[in-house]
């Protein structure tokens, strides 16, 4: 009599070459989703950067008649300091949170709203506790300055 074996379990070669194909597809397919996820919170900043860009539009040209001046604390060297100052909270100047902007936009902290003739400089507080400075044209081009925590 002949004894067929019919074994139907993987030998341990087998189980080894499939676990270093799936690491090589690991490896491929880690550094990729990563660049994803950062490019997408790169896309998320310039979003915030735009909504905030649209407030301080708004805001700019409602305040452009009614802020007076004349009360201008001394630390501010140009008006246009002073008036970014107040867009950014209204109530307290050399501070940053519940502002103008903030409420508006709904990112928590907005902070250092610069502005010369061509482009805005931005500094907030993202949802995920990092700290943008961005600069923002007046043509809406954001370009991301620096990302820190």
């Amino acid at each position: 009599m002949k004894k067929v074996n019919n074994r139907k379990d993987f030998t341990l070669v087998e189980i080894i070459v499939v676990l270093v194909i799936l690491a090589i597809l690991a490896a491929i397919a880690v550094p990729s989703v990563l660049g994803y996820v950062e490019e997408a919170k790169k896309e998320k900043y310039i979003a915030e950067a735009k909504a905030i860009y649209t407030v301080i539009q708004v805001e700019e040209t409602k305040l452009a008649n009614e802020i007076d001046y004349t009360d201008k604390p001394s630390n501010y060297n140009r008006a246009e300091d002073y008036m970014y100052a107040k867009i950014c909270d209204k109530s307290k100047f050399n501070t940053v949170g519940e502002g103008i902007v903030s409420q508006k936009t709904g990112i928590p902290k907005v902070s250092n709203i610069h502005s010369d003739s061509k482009i805005y400089i931005l500094n907030w507080t993202s949802e995920d506790g990092k700290i943008i400075d961005a600069q923002i044209t007046k043509n809406k081009k954001v370009d991301i300055l620096s990302v820190s925590q």
